[in-house]
């Protein structure tokens, strides 16, 4: 099947592949080749694309859309960071000021801003294991 990643920077992903692993709000989910027709809205997480080569190519993503047909998936996300742009002991960092950042909010706004920066680094985090596990 073939798949596609886009993001408001441009195109990340373009090729075929053997399956595809999302979440949705329903779930974890995995897309394999003649997929039934779905259009829907992927959660924050990894995006795991399985090339034809078996390699998995994971991706940080935080949410967008996603839609199969005639054995095609396309995925729409504002922002996604490949596993292999992302560096571990960078992503713990500032996850940790963020947490100490919720912890000194001073008002709604600056909460918010702080959660959405962990919600951010927690998933980038994710990812990073995520890659050390599949390269065992």
């Amino acid at each position: 099947m073939h798949v596609t990643l886009v993001t408001l920077s441009g195109l990340l992903f373009n090729d075929t592949a053997q399956e595809v692993h999302i979440r949705t709000p329903l779930g974890a989910m995995v897309v394999l080749p003649h997929h039934e027709p779905l259009s829907g809205v992927t959660l924050s997480g990894p995006i795991v694309i399985v090339d034809q080569e078996n390699n998995d190519e994971i991706f940080a993503s935080y949410g967008g859309l996603v839609e199969i047909s005639n054995n095609q998936v396309r995925l729409l996300v504002d922002e996604a960071d490949h596993a292999r742009d992302l560096v571990e002991s960078e992503i713990a960092e500032a996850l940790h000021a963020a947490q100490e950042m919720k912890l000194n909010a001073k008002d709604q706004t600056e909460l918010a801003e702080a959660q959405r920066l962990i919600d951010r680094h927690a998933v980038r985090l994710e990812v990073t294991q995520l890659r050390r596990r599949t390269r065992r």
